[in-house]
């Protein structure tokens, strides 16, 4: 239950869902001045959803930092996890592998491993369509593991752990496949900078001990250009929707106890 509702509730985290329920009422409401309000809430909601520097001043609090992994003789475990990293949407007629939004999640596994930092790399993450959802990917683990096996990794150092539906579930069911396969073995988790907190902090829970190498970093530089403030776009409108949507899956993990 709690996973169906973790997945719908985010559709109600847009801004653009916001924007629109309060253009909604702003028309259909007869009280002149509630109108006003909600058309001036609506434009607020806009201004700050929508401003690249704000966004991005968010993005830069939020996210984890990047980090470095020694080569040195510890045995080494990339801890991949799916959700977004393949395109299953566009049908192709070969059997070629589309990237989508979190690929440099695999991107960076897969440098971890041929500069020798990780020996192998377990992917986390099986199929979480739910049933009022357009099917994308049926197995994303199998499919990232093809992609790196693709660029060169050996298919004997990579592992899938296809069970897990959320970032709850990584950890647990990872937790289990890494004490019982690698025991000795140091653990490097891999996801986006923005999932990292609450990724780590999950498997943290389970008792597993993680060294976190963040990748597909939203945040930039910071700009102080006049059109970085002063006019909302549609780019960070997308992007502070990803960070809503951390945001509050931090904090409900947090109230289930899952943190």
């Amino acid at each position: 239950m709690f996973y169906f509702f973790s997945k719908t509730l985010y559709y109600l985290l847009t801004p653009a869902c916001w924007l629109f329920a309060g253009l909604l009422l702003a028309f259909f409401t007869k009280n002149a001045v509630l109108r006003q309000r909600l058309v001036g809430v609506t434009l607020a909601l806009l201004y700050v959803f929508g401003n690249s520097f704000l966004v991005n001043e968010l993005e830069l609090w939020w996210e984890y930092p990047p980090t470095q992994i020694p080569t040195d003789s510890t045995k080494k475990v990339a801890v991949v996890l799916t959700g977004g990293i393949i395109n299953g949407m566009k049908e192709t007629p070969d059997d070629r592998v589309l990237l989508s939004r979190e690929a440099d999640r695999a991107g960076q596994a897969l440098y971890l491993y041929k500069r020798g930092a990780v020996q192998k790399i377990l992917i986390s993450g099986g199929a979480g369509d739910l049933p009022f959802q357009r099917k994308s990917v049926n197995d994303e683990g199998h499919m990232a593991a093809k992609f790196l096996i693709m660029a060169g990794v050996r298919p004997n150092d990579i592992v899938l752990e296809n069970k897990s539906r959320n970032t709850h579930e990584n950890a647990v069911f990872s937790a289990a496949m890494l004490h019982r396969y690698f025991p000795a073995s140091q653990y490097i988790l891999v996801t986006s900078a923005s999932h990292m907190r609450r990724a780590v902090a999950c498997f943290q829970k389970e008792g597993v001990s993680v060294l976190p190498f963040p990748g597909a970093f939203v945040s930039s530089r910071r700009s102080f250009m006049p059109t970085e403030w002063l006019f909302p776009n549609e780019d960070s409108l997308a992007r502070s929707y990803y960070l809503m949507k951390e945001l509050v899956g931090y904090i409900m993990y947090k109230i289930v106890g899952y943190l």
